[in-house]
């Protein structure tokens, strides 16, 4: 690690974002003196504002402790952010059991976010209360600036979801199935449908019935139905459910794709802790309804731990914490 290097990238890319030193400070809740040591190279952040650093800068801990981008800028809105979802102070509640506790969330354009947690942590509560498929008790969800309480049908028009299982009419060939989708979004661009058919590898399947299609094929034709309404934010809730290693390879190399070619944000939920290491930016992890921890894969590999090792020593923690406060 070159500590000048590093001041000097997080000189540029300050003034980038056009922030003054207190502007960045006041974000991390630091002196601003702290700040000039750091862009003069005479300390360096730890790993916790490297992290923080790096969702507001969106390049990665490595990029930081480098001091340079490992790839060509992204096109963002620094002025805005580039928010594509953000969840307020969510709480929802069945019956007398509350099953989210006050959770917030953001999510930037190209950002692909690991959601993970145990059996009824309240991943898909979570997702589908994002969605208006449940309602909540309290705070707010925006996407892409859109209220879901009030402004449901435009911040629909932003998602491509796929919640579960890939549910498809097995009696309809796969054109067919996205030409439902065609009709109900009210999608003319035939060219793009085409592509996106190439693109998840289905070109000489799609004219057969879904039911001949593999569990594989099914969940490859609703990433396709997802896509067509070209989303901001596509939602994955298990995606590797019985998908045989081949199929998880290729399902991991399409959504790096989609988030690269266009600046897509991917919410993923799973239980294949190494398949979201390999494929998310960050995780968020949730147990008994509250968000435990978000932090970057870099943060992880900073620690030279697996994320594993981080999911079992923050989860164990979380749950030994509530044993005794219960007690």
């Amino acid at each position: 690690m070159n500590q000048e290097k590093m001041g000097l990238f997080i000189s540029e890319l300050r003034k980038e974002y056009k922030l003054t030193q207190k502007e960045l400070a006041d974000k991390l809740g630091i002196l601003d003196t702290s700040i000039s040591k750091w862009e003069r190279g005479i300390n360096a952040p730890d790993i916790s504002y490297l992290t923080e650093l790096s969702k507001i800068f969106h390049v990665t801990v490595q990029e930081l402790l480098n001091g340079e981008r490992n790839f060509k800028k992204k096109e963002i809105d620094i002025h805005h952010h580039s928010k594509v979802l953000e969840v307020a102070n969510l709480s929802k509640s069945f019956g007398k059991r509350k099953v989210l506790d006050n959770i917030n969330l953001t999510i930037y354009e190209g950002d692909i976010i690991g959601l993970i947690g145990p059996n009824g942590a309240g991943k898909t509560t979570l997702i589908k209360t994002i969605l208006r498929l449940y309602y909540y008790d309290k705070g707010s969800v925006e996407i892409c600036g859109y209220d879901t309480k009030k402004q449901l049908e435009q911040a629909l028009s932003k998602v491509g979801a796929i919640i579960e299982k890939p549910d498809m009419y097995d009696q309809l060939t796969g054109r067919k199935n996205l030409k439902i989708t065609e009709l109900l979004n009210n999608i003319h661009n035939q060219k793009y449908v085409e592509e996106m058919i190439e693109f998840v590898g289905l070109k000489t399947r799609i004219n057969d019935k879904v039911k001949k299609y593999s569990l594989g094929m099914k969940q490859r034709l609703a990433i396709a139905n997802a896509l067509i309404k070209k989303p901001k934010l596509l939602i994955l809730d298990e995606p590797t459910n019985g998908l045989d290693p081949k199929g998880i390879r290729e399902l991991r190399q399409m959504l790096k794709t989609i988030s690269q070619e266009q600046n897509m944000s991917i919410l993923i939920s799973s239980h294949i802790l190494s398949e979201v290491e390999n494929i998310c930016d960050r995780v968020v992890i949730i147990d008994q309804g509250r968000l435990v921890k978000e932090f970057g894969i870099e943060e992880v590999k900073y620690k030279n731990i697996s994320l594993e090792e981080e999911y079992f020593s923050e989860t164990e923690s979380f749950e030994n914490g509530e044993e005794h406060e219960n007690n």
